[in-house]
């Protein structure tokens, strides 16, 4: 019961929250950005690897890539060598707070990629209110606030699959 309210608490926050923000979105070619930002779930150490290796490649094609993941745990994580928040971030509409997250919001980056095939409340709120031109996720029927663009996976695939979904689209915009 008490999840359920936060979820519903969360939801009327966030929809205040996007009343009072018009940020400018456009759709943009992967080869035309230069300043990506990606949001994942840093809970899972093999999605950690994936999401950092997708990472990695884009930097050798010479795009600036920034990460920021949410550690879902309470603890302090270890050895991660990317922003991030954990639960202690979260405050009790379950929003993320801290000034990582505030800067990561922030920054107006070309793309936005949702890395995360669960569905992840304080992710998808950093999604939806991002400065960034285009926002891309995965598709979460209801969830039009928090991306421009959502790429459908089957419930089998995995998050490398999800991620190549995304760059194929976003080299054919």
């Amino acid at each position: 019961m008490w999840q359920g309210i936060q979820r519903w608490l969360h939801h009327q926050f966030l929809q205040r929250q996007l009343r009072n923000r018009k940020i400018p979105r456009q759709t943009i070619r992967l080869r035309d950005a230069h300043d990506i930002g990606i949001l994942f779930d840093a809970s899972e150490p093999d999605q950690v690897t994936v999401v950092t290796q997708f990472a990695e490649n884009l930097r050798k094609e010479q795009k600036k890539t920034t990460l920021l993941g949410f550690y879902d745990q309470s603890k302090q994580a270890i050895n991660f060598n990317f922003a991030y928040f954990n639960r202690k971030n979260l405050n009790w509409y379950l929003a993320p707070t801290g000034l990582v997250v505030k800067e990561f919001m922030e920054r107006p980056f070309d793309i936005l990629i949702n890395a995360y095939l669960r569905e992840s409340l304080p992710l998808e709120y950093v999604s939806a209110l991002s400065h960034a031109r285009l926002r891309i996720g995965p598709y979460t029927k209801n969830k039009v606030y928090a991306y421009d663009f959502m790429v459908s996976v089957k419930e089998d695939e995995t998050l490398a699959e999800l991620l190549h979904y995304m760059r194929e689209y976003l080299e054919m915009l």
